[in-house]
């Protein structure tokens, strides 16, 4: 419901018809009920989480809890992060014993420093405090950089909304399972993130220096930026004397991080890789597309998602930075990315908000673009909007039900994540003709 309301409130920005003015999304948008809605859909996730979806777990948990201890290890011990000691006393803490002497487990998770060594340089400010002070400071840090990267996405975005809208898109962003189950799980991928959507932001304001520094950073989550960041330095070089800035800043960060990082770690590369096809096999992630297809249909149709996207990549390699179709490339890369890499966890997903605002924005473009635009994107945000719905359907389900007895229907406020990063790929992809003719705003 919210998504369809902030599109057609965006709609009425960009069209000055008479009927649209008269319209229901416009005059919600003087009151304060987008907010109040918004609050509400919040509360019923944030409830959802912590009675229903959040498992009880015996030992310690955390995935922030590997990443910190092998940084601690490496810059106050000189230690490598990599090494099977260091992985065994994680597993200790985690498991209470190493996972050695339990194969069955260690099968299915390895808990291990599974990221590029400069992670180290990022966590190196807690590296002195004790785990429960970081678990406290990242308890603030993480709900925090979700409400900072919300505002970053929407400038590089040009979207200059209302502070209704704008606090109403971070109380549901901070309200969305995506981020609570990364707040939950102490998920790092929130810091690569966040340094995303601060380069995309300095990309705008034409900082391109800085923009490239802090794509280099978003790195320690590799994956997330594997189509983003080439065809970004693509886009650099089609116009190399106003755009070389970004290379530079990119390269000389990169070479900054990964030379330290062999200094410290010798040989640093191969243990990481090997680390990579070890956390593959112990968690048996796949990509979305294997739950549509085949193993063998989904390396077909990851196949051709890629040449599609390197045909999209070089036919927008001059656009200007701030055009409609350079934001559309740089979401689209996202979506690719999300549905291409291996895993099926909506932690994953935070990194779809851009999209997500990106189709909010332009809803009076895409909406205009025929039948089966409208059908893709009623569709899509049919399927983001679900789990808050059926998050509330779980609170009041809980005036009446035991909450043990509840807690065996904690898989349906979530049945549709799977599904939304495929349908926004749909939509990207059928909106594409729309956003290469119409005229940047």
């Amino acid at each position: 419901m919210i998504p369809k309301r902030a599109s057609a409130r965006q709609a009425h920005t960009v069209m000055n018809s008479p009927t649209e003015g008269r319209s229901f999304f416009t005059s919600i948008r003087q009151t304060p009920a987008l907010l109040l809605i918004s609050a509400l859909l919040t509360f019923g996730m944030w409830f959802f989480v912590d009675r229903v979806w959040a498992p009880q777990t015996e030992m310690n948990f955390s995935d922030l809890y590997p990443r910190w201890y092998g940084s601690r290890e490496l810059l106050l011990h000189r230690r490598d992060p990599y090494n099977a000691s260091v992985t065994r006393e994680i597993q200790i803490w985690a498991h209470g014993h190493s996972l050695e002497s339990d194969p069955e487990n260690a099968a299915k998770d390895g808990d291990r420093f599974a990221y590029p060594v400069y992670m180290a340089f990022v966590l190196a400010p807690t590296v002195r405090l004790q785990f429960p002070q970081v678990v406290n400071l990242f308890r603030f840090l993480f709900p925090l950089l979700v409400c900072v990267s919300v505002p970053l996405w929407l400038y590089m975005l040009r979207w200059r909304c209302s502070r209704r809208t704008l606090g109403s898109l971070i109380l549901l962003s901070l309200g969305s399972f995506p981020a609570l189950e990364c707040i939950y799980l102490q998920q790092p991928l929130l810091l690569a993130v966040t340094f995303l959507a601060a380069a995309g932001a300095c990309l705008t304001s034409g900082r391109l220096g800085l923009a490239g520094a802090l794509f280099a950073l978003a790195t320690i989550k590799p994956q997330l930026t594997a189509l983003l960041v080439p065809w970004l330095l693509l886009w650099a070089c089609s116009d190399w004397p106003s755009r070389k800035k970004l290379v530079w800043g990119f390269g000389s960060t990169m070479l900054l991080l990964v030379g330290f990082s062999q200094y410290l770690v010798p040989g640093w590369i191969n243990e990481f890789i090997a680390g990579l096809v070890a956390y593959q096999r112990y968690t048996g992630n796949v990509s979305i597309l294997t739950v549509y297809f085949t193993k063998i249909g989904s390396t077909v149709v990851s196949s051709g998602l890629v040449a599609a996207w390197a045909v999209l990549a070089w036919q927008m390699r001059k656009l200007p930075a701030r055009s409609r179709a350079f934001s559309f490339t740089v979401c689209a890369s996202l979506v690719i990315t999300v549905v291409l890499i291996p895993t099926v966890y909506p932690t994953g997903q935070v990194a779809l908000w851009p999209a997500i605002f990106f189709l909010l924005k332009e809803f009076r473009t895409i909406w205009d673009n025929g039948r089966a635009s409208r059908l893709a994107y009623v569709g899509a945000f049919s399927l983001i909007g679900w789990p808050w719905l059926a998050a509330w359907i779980v609170v009041l389900g809980g005036l009446a039900i035991p909450m043990e007895r509840l807690k065996q229907f904690w898989l349906v406020p979530l049945s549709t994540l799977v599904l939304v990063p495929f349908s926004l790929l749909i939509l990207f992809s059928i909106s594409l003709p729309a956003m290469i003719r119409s005229p940047a705003p």
